[in-house]
């Protein structure tokens, strides 16, 4: 039989929880529960949101009338917090047909084995990835974007890395807010994980020891920071075609759209030089 026990003492705490204890035979598991508080609040960024691609119409629109939460930030002040509204946005691309949960799932494990060595060391949080996920199903709209698991994963990596490269990943719901600023980490090193792995994946996906065999060649060459980098400079580039250049040039574009093909040509005759200088 389970039990549980709330401890309320943790209210003088920061931030803000009580503590709930559930035991079951022998394991305990320990719930922070917050106080929310929640209200509706326009949300500038996201106007007209029904038109918004990439999720199911209308889902936008109806998942953010429902208004943000107020959290305690301390004794004295609260706080807003859009944790419920991701969520629910998240839920909304889980009713779509493709891979988009199934790459987050991927990049989520090897972030957590290998870019953090299994939890011990500092790095990408959750909520990161999730973002990631986000502003991609925008940039890739398309459902043959996520058709199949190696390109969804690809397309969260190709936003993951540009957002690292320019040290700025946006709030999905308030993109004035970058949750890279003053987050502590070494972006630098977590970028070199992470693009390794966009370069050889084999190495981090084995499991066991037989599955150890011939690497595959690197997708990518050493020139590809400075492509990923054209954002920071002009913020025209955070587009499907300039994203679309970079699953090129890992080898992975696979889109038969002639209008979105042909953008992405413009936008790679553009960076031809940069690139050919950096590799």
């Amino acid at each position: 039989r389970d039990t549980g026990s709330l401890n309320a003492a943790s209210l003088r705490e920061e931030p803000l929880r009580l503590t709930l204890l559930v035991s079951s035979g022998w394991r305990t598991i320990r719930f922070n529960l917050v106080p929310v508080v929640r209200r509706r609040q326009r949300l500038p960024a996201l106007e007209g949101a029904q038109l918004t691609p990439g999720f199911p119409e209308g889902s936008v629109a109806r998942i953010l009338s429902q208004g943000v939460d107020l959290v305690p930030a301390s004794a004295q002040l609260w706080r807003t917090s859009t944790d419920y509204l991701l969520t629910r946005l998240l839920d909304a691309l889980g009713t779509l047909q493709g891979c988009r949960l199934d790459g987050l799932s991927i990049l989520d494990r090897v972030n957590h084995e290998s870019w953090r060595d299994g939890g011990h060391s500092a790095g990408l949080t959750f909520g990161h990835l999730k973002t990631v996920l986000l502003w991609a199903s925008v940039l890739f709209p398309a459902p043959e974007d996520w058709a199949e698991l190696q390109g969804a994963v690809y397309r969260l990596l190709v936003v993951l890395l540009s957002c690292l490269a320019t040290r700025n990943l946006p709030h999905f719901l308030r993109p004035e807010h970058n949750l890279l600023q003053d987050s502590g980490l070494d972006l630098n090193a977590i970028y070199q994980r992470v693009e390794a792995f966009a370069s050889q994946p084999e190495a981090s996906l084995r499991i066991h020891a037989t599955h150890l065999g011939r690497s595959s060649p690197p997708r990518i060459g050493s020139g590809v920071k400075a492509l990923l980098q054209l954002p920071a400079s002009d913020p025209a580039y955070w587009a499907t075609a300039y994203f679309d250049v970079l699953l090129d040039k890992f080898q992975v574009f696979n889109i038969q759209d002639k209008d979105r093909i042909s953008a992405m040509q413009s936008i790679f005759r553009k960076t031809k030089v940069l690139g050919d200088e950096e590799s």
